[in-house]
């Protein structure tokens, strides 16, 4: 085949698309390409910087001046910005234009704009508007505001959509506008608990998901389908789908050899593109197959011995779902098809020379290279359907794995979220449904429009083209989500050129409008984002270029220089971080919870780039959560920790007994495991997990001698700890000498809970988990209220432990690893200052992601270099290495991903230095964290290239390359 010999001429010589654009360069090599890396040569005579005698320095760059310092010195005063709210600035401004009025209650509802938010929201409602919001601009304000000019223009409320991002923000847009309506006098006769009355009277504003899925279930009768599907939401439910539609593609392969051996003549395929594996609607065919076989060769289903006990044990634990029992069915159903085959095969398929399909199955590697399979086949899946590839554009293997798994969801009655937004497209395809729903929803508002992917966007033109009542908020500098599927250049392109700049009778059909004044930071880091602003377009799209308007901070925000700290290594930014947030917390001059360490990952494959600075922080006694990944309190080797700690300090507790019988006993599997568990179950008395565990490690009729001897040595360990070390030694060495034992070969997990595979070139100098545990036992002695009171004899950390020391050390641990978890319900732990109020709350952990949309008083920016942020380009996804197979232009654009690429990444800079109010502290490293990327990238640290050189400390600027 054309695409086989393709990709193997391609993989054979490296110069396929995958490989070309994925092989990793040294810095050095790719800032001689700026097209292929997206590098761009920085002229450091085009700044100019001015310093003071205090130490603060000023960088200049046309309109934009941004004052800095690289100073590590605390200043022990509270910092007094005297900076403005948004509230406080418009208030002001408001007074100015009328008499002073007397003061509203603290209860009433105030819309405050300013005078160019006030006019936008009043622009002409009939024509299309296009609103380029910068960070802290009030867009939402500005988006509701226009919504209450409608309804008092006249305009319905139910013929008002707003469409915007993610459910909390349809939360907030909804809570936004029902604000603005009692402000406007639109509910001075209704009863605002009344749910029902205030829901009939307000506009509609969801998120696209959620209103389109409301079309399907309006609809689902003109998509063909006898009942609503259901959404399949969970990753779970995705692995299981993709797992029998492997399954099924295997099943169509033996299906069509079973109609050649038995000549029943096969379907040809209609549609365009290389044949597909997957055959839909495959019963009436393998039933004839089945009648003929029982004809002609005696088959007998009887003899057919399916195997239903595994799928049942399987399903104890959990409630038995319809989805399940058709799983089930299913692969009863493929593997009796197989059987089928087999005898078929063994009867005429041998002697006709035909090639054995069970012992040669698809060679599903060969199109998804990588160690775990079901997820690159996933990754893939994904992709391909955010974009709205279709699956005639890909080759042979990726069209039949993404037509067998949107044709295995069909069976299951189920969709997944991209399967909503392209059906409700094709539902807008009909006339009568689209003008059935443009008379509904006349007026269309989606807000965070820089997010959508192809799909929304289509829905946006259905929508609206020539109609034209549509208005769109967003920002092109603050588009993140591209690995979602997310279309930014491409929507503002069609934006403006249907909408915005489209020619009717001579004049523009639309407008733009920007909203430039930032309400959130003040000069310095308004400025500093300008300037890594004009990265994030392509200087030769002059259409988008018109997008980047900069933005103008509060002209009474006083100027608080951004601080950038030059720091030797990840030891030393963790000490630098940690010593900082606790003095900016000792001088009152803010809440934990209004700081936040925006890191661009949690987990860099096996290393935690945030990892030592929960170390300082628990050092320190100041509480944490993380978003957007998991806490190093949550990595397996700190579980297994806790879970020896727990069950030394009390036997009795199963759930840890468990946890180290299943991870550290060695010789002892999951069989051995359930023998153990169920010894004396019918007994009435009840026996912990450890006694069972001591019993049976000398019963020689339920374990095999190694299974013994595995659980015999671990039980003299514990023993060992209980009887000899504590009361004899200081807890500091229970923890070495555990740690040594048991988790110096331990291998990390990722959040999905796979293994990363280490070596020494993944970790650090030292073991960040045992710095952790003693920097737990640091913060336990900080704070008197947790140590043990009723002891006979004084606690100390250098001190011998006591068992009463042990178990208060368990039980802060298992606090602080609760409260780090982030689930929306803020935990409060117990810890060392967690009474005074200016450690009200925690500390965010968080990545640039999770960030977006949220404003801190203050922003650490961690690991500030080349490779980590921004990232260094991986390749284009397998989605689109495919399409490029089979269409020579994709391969085209294909070779623009790494530019792209490097786009995205300063996007992600420019919302990582926006969520920050007062203090923005930024720290570069001199040397890179792990020793493999040295070798990746360079044997010197490079700071980002999001960082003007001018701005970098003086003492390590020699050092620093320029690009």
């Amino acid at each position: 085949m054309p695409v086989r010999q393709a990709r193997r001429r391609a993989r054979g010589r490296g110069g396929a698309v995958r490989n070309r654009v994925a092989k990793r360069k040294s810095p050095t090599e790719t800032s001689s390409s700026s097209e292929s890396s997206g590098r761009t040569t920085e002229d450091s005579s085009k700044y100019t910087c001015t310093q003071s005698d205090n130490g603060i320095q000023q960088l200049t760059l046309e309109n934009y001046t941004v004052s800095f310092t690289n100073k590590r010195e605390v200043d022990s005063k509270p910092v007094s910005t005297g900076f403005a709210s948004a509230r406080t600035v418009l208030g002001k401004r408001h007074d100015v234009k009328a008499e002073p009025a007397k003061p509203a209650e603290p209860d009433v509802p105030v819309i405050r704009l300013d005078a160019v938010q006030e006019r936008i929201s009043k622009l002409d409602f009939e024509r299309p508007l296009l609103i380029v919001a910068g960070a802290g601009s009030g867009k939402t304000a500005t988006l509701c505001a226009r919504v209450i000019e409608m309804m008092k223009s006249g305009v319905h409320p139910k013929g008002i959509l707003v469409i915007t991002f993610t459910n909390k923000a349809a939360d907030e847009l909804k809570q936004r506008i029902l604000r603005y309506m009692q402000a406007s006098g639109m509910l001075e006769n209704v009863d605002i608990k009344d749910r029902g009355v205030v829901n009939s009277l307000m506009p509609s504003a969801s998120t696209f998901h959620s209103w389109c899925y409301g079309m399907i279930m309006r609809f689902y009768r003109q998509l063909g389908m006898n009942k609503c599907p259901l959404v399949a939401a969970a990753e779970s439910e995705h692995k299981r789908l993709m797992v029998l539609a492997k399954e099924q593609l295997e099943d169509c392969r033996r299906l069509v050899q079973c109609e050649q051996m038995l000549g029943i003549p096969g379907c040809k395929q209609k549609d365009e593109g290389e044949p597909s594996i997957y055959i839909q609607h495959t019963e009436a065919r393998w039933n004839e197959v089945l009648r003929l076989a029982r004809e002609t060769t005696g088959f007998s289903i009887d003899s057919v011995g399916l195997d239903q006990d595994q799928d049942q044990d399987q399903n104890q634990r959990g409630k038995k779902t319809k989805f399940a029992e058709k799983a089930r069915t299913t692969s009863q159903q493929v593997s009796l098809m197989r059987a089928l085959y087999e005898h078929l095969y063994a009867v005429k398929g041998r002697r006709m020379k035909l090639l054995d399909l069970v012992e040669n199955p698809i060679e599903f590697g060969a199109a998804f290279p990588g160690k775990d399979l079901l997820q690159g086949m996933l990754s893939f899946m994904y992709r391909a359907k955010a974009k709205g590839y279709r699956p005639q554009e890909m080759p042979q293997l990726e069209r039949s794995v993404l037509e067998a798994y949107n044709g295995t969801l069909r069976q299951f009655d189920l969709v997944d979220f991209d399967d909503i937004l392209d059906m409700t497209n094709q539902l807008l395809s009909d006339k009568d449904v689209l003008l059935e729903i443009r008379g509904q929803f006349p007026y269309l508002l989606v807000d965070e429009f820089q997010d959508f992917n192809r799909l929304q966007t289509q829905l946006v033109l259905k929508l609206q083209e020539n109609v034209g009542r549509v208005t769109a908020v967003g920002d092109l500098k603050q588009s993140i989500f591209e690995f979602r599927g997310a279309t930014c250049e491409e929507n503002y392109h069609i934006f403006l050129e249907k909408f915005v700049d489209a020619q009717v009778e001579g004049k523009a059909l639309g407008s733009m409008e920007s909203l430039t004044t930032n309400y959130r930071s003040h000069k310095s880091i308004v400025d500093l984002s300008n300037i890594l602003a004009l990265e994030t377009v392509d200087e030769g799209d002059e259409q988008l270029r018109r997008l980047l308007t900069p933005s103008q901070a509060v002209p009474d925000a006083p100027e608080v220089p951004v601080t950038v700290w030059s720091t030797s290594n990840i030891q030393d930014e963790a000490r630098t971080f940690g010593l900082r947030i606790k003095a900016i917390l000792d001088r009152g001059d803010c809440k934990a919870s209004d700081i936040a360490v925006i890191s661009r990952c949690i987990n860099f494959g096996a290393y935690r780039p945030t990892g030592l600075i929960e170390t300082e922080l628990l050092r320190r006694g100041i509480p944490f959560v993380v978003r957007g990944g998991k806490s190093a309190l949550k990595s397996k080797r700190m579980q297994i920790f806790m879970a020896l700690i727990r069950l030394i300090a009390n036997p009795n507790d199963d759930l840890a007994a468990e946890y180290c019988l299943d991870e550290l006993v060695m010789n002892v599997g999951p069989a051995a495991v359930r023998k153990i568990k169920n010894q004396g179950i019918n007994r009435l008395e009840k026996q912990s997990l450890f006694d069972k565990m001591t019993t049976a490690s000398t019963n020689t009729g339920l374990l095999s001698k190694n299974a013994r001897a595995g659980l015999q040595a671990f039980l003299a360990d514990i023993d060992l700890w209980q009887q000899k070390q504590i009361g004899h030694v200081p807890l500091s060495e229970l923890i070495k000498d555990i740690f040594a034992k048991y988790l110096v070969n331990v291998e990390e997990e990722d959040d999905k809970g796979k293994p990363q595979h280490t070596n020494d070139e993944d970790e650090p100098e030292g073991d960040a988990v045992l710095d952790m545990s003693m920097a737990i036992l640091d913060s336990l002695f900080e704070a008197p209220e947790l140590l043990p009171s009723n002891d006979d004899s004084d606690v100390s950390r250098d001190g011998p432990c006591t068992m009463g020391l042990l178990q208060a050390y368990s039980s802060h641990l298992c606090l602080l690893s609760t409260a780090a978890e982030d689930q929306g319900k803020l935990k409060k732990p117990k810890m060392p200052n967690a009474k005074s109020p200016k450690y009200e709350g925690a500390i965010v952990i968080t990545t640039v992601h999770q960030a977006k949309g949220l404003e801190w008083k203050h922003v650490f920016l961690n690991h500030f270099i080349e490779g980590m942020f921004p990232m260094g380009f991986r390749g284009i996804s397998k989605a689109d290495e495919a399409r490029a197979l089979m269409n020579s232009q994709i391969a085209k654009q294909n070779q623009q991903a790494a530019a792209l690429h490097y786009r995205e990444e300063s996007r992600l800079g420019y919302v990582a230095i926006t969520r920050a109010k007062t203090g923005l502290y930024i720290s570069v490293l001199e040397k890179y964290p792990v020793f493999w990327m040295e070798k990746v990238f360079d044997k010197s640290c490079s700071p980002s290239r999001f960082l003007p050189n001018i701005m970098y400390s003086a003492e390590s600027s020699s050092k620093r390359r320029c690009y």
